[in-house]
């Protein structure tokens, strides 16, 4: 546990002073403090400003930042893999799970800082055609998006040793799926169709059933690709 531990604080502190993740954080307040001074002055919906800015803002920036942030988590560190684990310091179960832990934790850290401030804000002073339940539905939907994002990406982090194979893998299985999805008509399943249905859903129109679909699968999904990081790390070649 100590080691865990350890591990954990020592990938945070590096997370921390990223400048990718300063610049990620930065590039999310800047456009949502013009939105809400926007649709303070222009009356604009509410639901239609919130889904503009994750559609247009969050979540494309958010997606090339996951992306690199969870695919390096062990592809750029194989040296500190090696030596950490060879020289039994720390398990390789203890070593996954602190990056697993650090990475998804500030993904949605960052994604709270990102949203929960402007979804009050544009609540406050646009015009009001959102519910609370139907904010909060569907701020979780697009959250249970961005964990299944991270621990995909990890997923590929230990799978492949390249960090730009595997940032690239990411960003086509993720885009390429949610359009394929849509296409097929699974909504439920589709990123790219939960993130266009999300003016709905702040109306509270979105039928309860597929909100609750959303909230299953992606965190199932998102099990599935922590147990698959987990499985392959164990048996994985330093």
């Amino acid at each position: 546990m100590q080691a865990y531990i350890t591990v954990l604080r020592y990938d945070l502190w590096q997370l921390a002073h990223s400048w990718l993740l300063r610049i990620w954080v930065l590039l999310l307040i800047i456009p949502a403090s013009f939105l809400v001074a926007v649709a303070a002055n222009e009356e604009e919906l509410a639901s239609e400003t919130l889904a503009a800015y994750i559609a247009a803002v969050l979540v494309p920036l958010s997606l090339l930042a996951v992306a690199i942030l969870s695919s390096s988590a062990i592809s750029g560190e194989a040296p500190i893999v090696a030596d950490s684990i060879l020289s039994k310091s720390v398990t390789r179960t203890e070593y996954m799970s602190a990056k697993i832990t650090a990475r998804m934790s500030v993904t949605l850290t960052v994604y709270a800082i990102g949203t929960v401030p402007f979804a009050y804000l544009i609540a406050r002073y646009a015009v009001q055609d959102t519910t609370t339940s139907g904010i909060i539905v569907g701020l979780l939907m697009v959250a249970s998006l961005f964990a299944f994002l991270a621990a995909l990406g990890i997923a590929f982090s230990t799978i492949l040793r390249n960090i730009q194979i595997s940032v690239l893998s990411l960003l086509v299985v993720v885009l390429v799926s949610g359009a394929v999805l849509q296409f097929l008509g699974l909504h439920w399943m589709s990123t790219t169709a939960v993130v266009n249905s999300l003016p709905e859903t702040f109306q509270g129109e979105t039928p309860a059933w597929d909100q609750v679909r959303v909230l299953i699968v992606f965190p199932a999904l998102t099990m599935a690709a922590i147990s698959v990081s987990l499985w392959t790390f164990r048996r994985k070649d330093l």
